[in-house]
Protein backbone atom coordinates (compact mmCIF):
# COMPACT_ATOMS: atom_id res chain seq x y z
CA UNK A 1 0.00 0.00 0.00
CA UNK A 2 1.55 3.41 -1.30
CA UNK A 3 1.18 5.74 2.55
CA UNK A 4 1.33 8.64 0.31
CA UNK A 5 -1.94 7.75 -1.91
CA UNK A 6 -3.60 6.29 1.24
CA UNK A 7 -3.43 10.03 3.12
CA UNK A 8 -3.76 11.62 -0.41
CA UNK A 9 -0.69 13.74 -0.13
CA UNK A 10 2.06 14.08 -2.37
CA UNK A 11 5.31 12.65 -2.15
CA UNK A 12 7.01 16.25 -1.75
CA UNK A 13 4.76 16.52 0.98
CA UNK A 14 6.08 18.65 4.21
CA UNK A 15 5.86 17.50 7.72
CA UNK A 16 2.63 19.97 8.36
CA UNK A 17 0.92 18.37 5.48
CA UNK A 18 1.04 14.70 6.07
CA UNK A 19 -0.17 15.73 9.63
CA UNK A 20 -3.13 16.92 8.54
CA UNK A 21 -3.82 14.42 5.94
CA UNK A 22 -3.39 12.06 8.59
CA UNK A 23 -5.46 13.91 11.34
CA UNK A 24 -8.72 13.96 8.62
CA UNK A 25 -8.37 10.39 7.54
CA UNK A 26 -7.88 8.80 11.08
CA UNK A 27 -11.34 11.01 11.48
CA UNK A 28 -12.83 9.41 8.20
CA UNK A 29 -11.94 5.93 9.72
CA UNK A 30 -12.27 6.43 13.00
CA UNK A 31 -14.75 3.01 14.31
CA UNK A 32 -16.83 5.30 16.17
CA UNK A 33 -17.67 6.59 12.68
CA UNK A 34 -17.77 3.79 10.84
CA UNK A 35 -20.11 0.81 13.48
CA UNK A 36 -21.41 -0.95 10.50
CA UNK A 37 -17.76 -1.97 9.08
CA UNK A 38 -15.91 -1.68 12.64
CA UNK A 39 -12.85 -3.99 11.69
CA UNK A 40 -12.29 -2.63 8.77
CA UNK A 41 -11.96 0.70 10.33
CA UNK A 42 -10.18 -0.46 13.05
CA UNK A 43 -7.52 -1.79 10.24
CA UNK A 44 -7.70 1.08 8.51
CA UNK A 45 -6.59 2.86 11.82
CA UNK A 46 -3.87 0.56 12.10
CA UNK A 47 -2.65 1.15 8.46
CA UNK A 48 -3.16 4.59 8.97
CA UNK A 49 -1.05 4.79 12.38
CA UNK A 50 1.67 3.10 10.74
CA UNK A 51 2.13 4.98 7.41
CA UNK A 52 2.11 8.32 9.45
CA UNK A 53 4.54 6.79 11.43
CA UNK A 54 6.49 5.95 8.97
CA UNK A 55 6.39 9.48 7.25
CA UNK A 56 6.58 11.69 9.85
CA UNK A 57 10.31 10.01 10.74
CA UNK A 58 12.62 11.81 8.46
CA UNK A 59 15.01 8.48 8.24
CA UNK A 60 11.70 5.98 8.15
CA UNK A 61 10.63 8.24 5.31
CA UNK A 62 13.79 8.22 3.34
CA UNK A 63 14.09 4.78 3.35
CA UNK A 64 9.93 4.00 2.42
CA UNK A 65 11.10 6.57 -1.24
CA UNK A 66 13.81 4.83 -1.82
CA UNK A 67 11.69 1.47 -1.98
CA UNK A 68 9.17 3.56 -3.78
CA UNK A 69 11.53 4.39 -6.23
CA UNK A 70 12.95 0.94 -6.66
CA UNK A 71 9.42 -0.63 -6.60
CA UNK A 72 8.32 2.45 -9.26
CA UNK A 73 5.18 2.66 -6.89
CA UNK A 74 3.86 -0.68 -7.35
CA UNK A 75 2.74 -2.67 -4.31
CA UNK A 76 5.56 -5.09 -2.76
CA UNK A 77 3.53 -8.11 -3.51
CA UNK A 78 3.53 -7.55 -7.12
CA UNK A 79 7.64 -7.62 -7.18
CA UNK A 80 7.76 -10.11 -4.26
CA UNK A 81 5.84 -13.27 -4.12
CA UNK A 82 6.42 -17.15 -3.94
CA UNK A 83 6.21 -17.20 -7.74
CA UNK A 84 8.84 -14.29 -8.33
CA UNK A 85 11.16 -15.38 -5.71
CA UNK A 86 11.35 -19.23 -7.27
CA UNK A 87 12.01 -18.01 -10.57
CA UNK A 88 14.66 -15.95 -9.82
CA UNK A 89 16.54 -18.74 -7.38
CA UNK A 90 15.72 -21.40 -10.01
CA UNK A 91 17.98 -18.95 -12.52
CA UNK A 92 20.74 -18.37 -10.72
CA UNK A 93 24.36 -19.65 -11.23
CA UNK A 94 25.75 -22.90 -10.00
CA UNK A 95 28.42 -20.52 -8.50
CA UNK A 96 26.11 -19.02 -5.85
CA UNK A 97 24.34 -21.48 -4.46
CA UNK A 98 25.70 -21.90 -1.47
CA UNK A 99 24.12 -18.20 -0.17
CA UNK A 100 20.42 -19.95 -1.47
CA UNK A 101 19.71 -21.20 2.08
CA UNK A 102 19.96 -17.58 3.15
CA UNK A 103 18.34 -15.83 1.09
CA UNK A 104 15.35 -18.33 1.12
CA UNK A 105 15.41 -17.60 5.02
CA UNK A 106 15.02 -13.69 4.70
CA UNK A 107 12.48 -14.27 2.46
CA UNK A 108 10.65 -16.38 4.70
CA UNK A 109 11.29 -14.18 7.39
CA UNK A 110 9.80 -11.08 5.66
CA UNK A 111 6.69 -12.90 4.49
CA UNK A 112 6.83 -14.04 8.57
CA UNK A 113 7.12 -10.24 9.21
CA UNK A 114 4.53 -8.84 7.26
CA UNK A 115 1.50 -11.77 7.93
CA UNK A 116 2.32 -10.28 11.65
CA UNK A 117 4.03 -13.91 12.59
CA UNK A 118 7.03 -12.66 13.74
CA UNK A 119 7.93 -9.48 15.33
CA UNK A 120 10.93 -7.55 13.12
CA UNK A 121 11.87 -3.98 13.35
CA UNK A 122 10.69 -1.86 10.56
CA UNK A 123 13.98 -0.65 9.78
CA UNK A 124 15.28 -4.47 9.23
CA UNK A 125 11.93 -5.36 7.45
CA UNK A 126 12.49 -2.30 5.15
CA UNK A 127 16.52 -3.37 4.30
CA UNK A 128 15.43 -7.00 3.84
CA UNK A 129 12.09 -6.06 1.55
CA UNK A 130 14.79 -3.38 -0.50
CA UNK A 131 17.31 -6.28 -1.34
CA UNK A 132 14.47 -8.79 -2.14
CA UNK A 133 13.11 -6.39 -4.33
CA UNK A 134 16.37 -5.53 -5.94
CA UNK A 135 17.35 -9.40 -6.35
CA UNK A 136 13.55 -10.08 -8.03
CA UNK A 137 13.81 -7.09 -10.26
CA UNK A 138 15.90 -7.54 -13.44
CA UNK A 139 16.70 -3.60 -14.41
CA UNK A 140 19.05 -3.13 -11.06
CA UNK A 141 22.63 -1.51 -11.55
CA UNK A 142 23.92 -4.52 -13.51
CA UNK A 143 21.06 -5.77 -15.81
CA UNK A 144 20.31 -9.21 -14.80
CA UNK A 145 20.14 -10.64 -18.81
CA UNK A 146 23.94 -10.78 -18.87
CA UNK A 147 25.52 -13.99 -17.97
CA UNK A 148 27.00 -14.59 -14.19
CA UNK A 149 28.12 -10.41 -14.73
CA UNK A 150 24.64 -9.27 -13.96
CA UNK A 151 24.15 -11.41 -10.80
CA UNK A 152 26.98 -9.87 -9.37
CA UNK A 153 25.42 -6.86 -7.57
CA UNK A 154 22.52 -8.74 -7.08
CA UNK A 155 24.62 -10.61 -4.76
CA UNK A 156 26.93 -8.32 -3.35
CA UNK A 157 23.84 -6.94 -2.52
CA UNK A 158 22.00 -9.83 -0.85
CA UNK A 159 25.72 -10.91 0.49
CA UNK A 160 25.87 -7.74 2.66
CA UNK A 161 22.17 -7.88 3.90
CA UNK A 162 22.82 -11.68 4.98
CA UNK A 163 26.10 -10.55 7.17
CA UNK A 164 24.29 -7.80 8.69
CA UNK A 165 21.12 -10.14 9.28
CA UNK A 166 23.13 -12.96 10.63
CA UNK A 167 21.91 -12.28 14.18
CA UNK A 168 18.22 -11.82 13.56
CA UNK A 169 18.05 -14.97 10.72
CA UNK A 170 19.85 -16.95 13.66
CA UNK A 171 16.58 -15.92 15.86
CA UNK A 172 14.56 -16.47 13.16
CA UNK A 173 15.79 -20.34 12.16
CA UNK A 174 15.24 -20.97 15.93
CA UNK A 175 11.98 -18.99 16.58
CA UNK A 176 11.08 -21.24 13.18
CA UNK A 177 12.18 -24.69 14.49
CA UNK A 178 9.96 -24.28 17.91
CA UNK A 179 6.88 -23.33 15.72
Amino acid sequence: MNYYELLGIDQKAEHGEIKRAYREKLMEWHPDKNPDRRDEAEEMTKTLNLAYGVLSEPQQKRHYDRILRFSKGKDYDQYVNDSSFSSKIQHTSGAIRHIINDVKDLYNLSKDSIKGNYKLHPVNMGIIAGGLLYFIIPTDLIPDFIPFVGLVDDIALLTTIIRSMQGELKKYRNWKAQT
